[in-house]
């Protein structure tokens, strides 16, 4: 689990993203899957070792959520930088409270539930039962 910066293209990020997340899908598995990716969430808290990631500035913050085989990349827009949390499914925990919120490895984010959950709640049952499902010995 670790936080990169993907504001610009960088062959080791991706390679070190790659070898811990697993490969992108293919455009063939993406159709099979029905979509590997979430609609916009607006983020409403991090936990405390996230907090460089909060907006300098006010204003609503955006993430979304990518799909690999082996766990999930949240995409965390901060103004004019993107950064990616991966997160593997073994350590990887999905709540839903008063935020719907993903915990990895002692870290969380909390995103709105009001539109975050509706819009994505077949993607995130998706994520449940493909977390539910994985075998790392694969």
């Amino acid at each position: 689990m670790a936080i990169y910066n993907i504001s610009y293209t960088d062959r080791e990020t991706e390679r070190l993203i790659n070898t811990e997340m697993g490969n992108p899908y293919s455009l063939l598995h993406k159709i099979k899957l029905n979509g590997i990716g979430s609609r916009r969430m607006i983020i409403e808290n991090f936990s405390a070792n996230m907090k460089h990631l909060v907006l300098k500035v006010s204003g609503i913050q955006y993430a979304n959520i990518e799909l690999r085989p082996k766990g999930i990349i949240i995409h965390i827009n901060q103004g004019v930088y993107t950064y990616a949390w991966t997160v593997p499914f073994f350590r990887l925990s999905v709540y839903n409270g008063d935020f719907f919120t993903i915990h990895g490895n002692g870290n969380f984010i909390q995103f709105n539930k009001e539109k975050s959950w509706k819009e994505n709640r077949t993607f995130l049952q998706k994520i449940i039962r493909m977390k539910s499902s994985y075998n790392p010995t694969k």
